[in-house]
Parts: C-alpha cells; sequence; structure tokens
C-alpha cells in the first residue's frame, strides 16, 4: 500500500508540489517568534517556486551525476525516521495535518527531499576524483613542509610555508588536552555531524569561522579516533600530520606547542569545491 503512495507522490503534479510546500512553510512560519513581515512577503510564489524547484534540480543532480534514483523503500524508511527521531513532534503533527494527514503528499513533499539532499550530500563531499586537485594542493603542502623540516627548518619558518598559498587559510589554535572547564559552552552541534563521518571525515580543532583568531578548543569534542591521531602524529613543535579530509575540505596540522594539558597547532584549510555552485554546473541543461 505504501509503495503504490510513494509511486504517485513521485508523479506529483508541480502545482500540487507548490501548495504543499506552502502548507509546510506556514506551519513553519507560525511557530517563528519575535516580530516578522506577512508569510506572503516573506515568502513570496516566486520563492516558494524556487523552493520546489531546487528540490527538483537535487533530484535530477543526483541521478545525473551519480545514477541515483530514490526508490519507494527509501522514502518509506526515511518517513519511518523522520516520525521516530523528532525533536519536534508538535510541529511534525502540524505539517501532518496542513498536508491533509495523507502519507502519499508527506512523502513527496517533507520526506523526499530530506532524503535527496542527504543522498545527495553524501556523494558529493566524498567524490574522490572531483575534489582531487583540492587533496593534491594539501598533499603537496604537506611533501614541502616535511621536506623543509627534513632540512632543519624552523617552527616559524614552517608556519610562514603554511601561510605561503593563503594566510587566510591558516588557523591558529589551542586544544586543551584536560576536561572541560566548569560553566565552558558545550561543544559546538555541528561536530556530531562530523563525529559521525569520521574516517575520512574529521572535524578541526577549530571551525573555519575563526581564521585570524586564536581559539581554544577541547580535544575530547573531537571523535576518539581523531584525537588519537592528532596525539600520535603531532608529539612536538614542528611535527606535522597527514593530511585530513572533513566534509567541507582538507586540513593539515604543524603542532606548535605540546604539553601534557595543551596541544597548540596551526593548521591549514583547503575547502573542497562549492556545493551550491557545483549543483548550479549539474542542472544548467
Amino acid at each position: 500500500m505504501f509503495m503504490s503512495l510513494c509511486c504517485a507522490a513521485l508523479a506529483a503534479d508541480p502545482a500540487d508540489l507548490h501548495a504543499d510546500r506552502a502548507a509546510i512553510e506556514r506551519v513553519y512560519y507560525q511557530h517563528r517568534l519575535g516580530e516578522k513581515p506577512s508569510f506572503e512577503q516573506l515568502l513570496p510564489p516566486g520563492a516558494l517556486e524556487n523552493l520546489v524547484q531546487q528540490d527538483l534540480r537535487k533530484e535530477a543532480a543526483l541521478k545525473k551525476a551519480y545514477g541515483i534514483e530514490v526508490i519507494p523503500a527509501q522514502i518509506d524508511a526515511e518517513v519511518h525516521r523522520i516520525t521516530t527521531t523528532t525533536r519536534a513532534p508538535e510541529i511534525l503533527t502540524e505539517i501532518k495535518a496542513a498536508l491533509g494527514n495523507d502519507p502519499a503528499r508527506f512523502a513527496r513533499t517533507m520526506a523526499k527531499p530530506i532524503l535527496v539532499e542527504r543522498l545527495l550530500r553524501e556523494k558529493f563531499e566524498n567524490d574522490d576524483t572531483l575534489h582531487a586537485p583540492q587533496r593534491r594542493q594539501a598533499e603537496q603542502m604537506r611533501n614541502e613542509l616535511l621536506a623543509a623540516k627534513k632540512n632543519g627548518a624552523s617552527l616559524d619558518q614552517l608556519k610562514a610555508l603554511l601561510k605561503c598559498n593563503d594566510s587566510n587559510l591558516v588557523i591558529e589554535t589551542i586544544g586543551q588536552l584536560g576536561a572541560r572547564e566548569v560553566g565552558t559552552n558545550a561543544p559546538n552541534v555541528d561536530l556530531l555531524e562530523i563525529k559521525k563521518r569520521f574516517g575520512p571525515g574529521a572535524q578541526i580543532l577549530s571551525s573555519p569561522q575563526s581564521y585570524g583568531k586564536e581559539v581554544k578548543s577541547y580535544l575530547q569534542d573531537l571523535p576518539e579516533e581523531l584525537q588519537n591521531v592528532l596525539r600520535v602524529q603531532l608529539r612536538q613543535p614542528g611535527d606535522v600530520s597527514a593530511v585530513i579530509e572533513m566534509p567541507g575540505g582538507f586540513l593539515l596540522y604543524v603542532a606548535k606547542l605540546k604539553t601534557d594539558t595543551v596541544l597548540s597547532v596551526a593548521s591549514l584549510s583547503l575547502p573542497k569545491c562549492g556545493y551550491e555552485q557545483w549543483l548550479e554546473e549539474q542542472t544548467k541543461e
């Protein structure tokens, strides 16, 4: 029964997709706090149409670039995942009601776009061919650092070499090796996804938004495997890590200081090609 409903969802009329997307967005709009413009001002018909077309473009890109088409069983599983793991059951109930409590409409407008986006990003982030130029650049920099270190380069010289291509891509971080201090903020929620993805995905000791700042982080916030890699590879000033891949780019560390309580590093972050730009290129035809 559900499979037939999903098949109907896959063949939905564009006008129905637009109307159902508007119904979902109205539920989210009603839960926004504070002063806000009218729904029509915030999301005029053209903006809603763009959201629908964006979902369709992602579905087309998933098929074109990676030969993947979502099937009813996958949508069924995604509906189950959303229903059983939601942290906002009241809002989910309202969304289902806004869609007439119709399983096919919910699968089509809510579950399927989420599934397509997740699959497409996973494929994009792990596309070795697509991101090969950035990996080669990171590996070349690592080889240059190792060669300079072998020839007696100082820590300052290694840091200067790390910054030679683009100093804006280099950050300096103090990683606390001990337990998190009482009263400090919890780890960034972005770490949750990174922890799932480590191997080869990884989280750096600070975020890309921290360029140009010295940042205090806690090594215990990172995946255990990554903690072990950094502890083993960065034992003393001047040590160079392996190239580490994360969803957004490639990372390379140079140890500045290592004590029983602190690991201070300079790190180079080379971003992968942008997802949005790549998506646009995939759907130009």
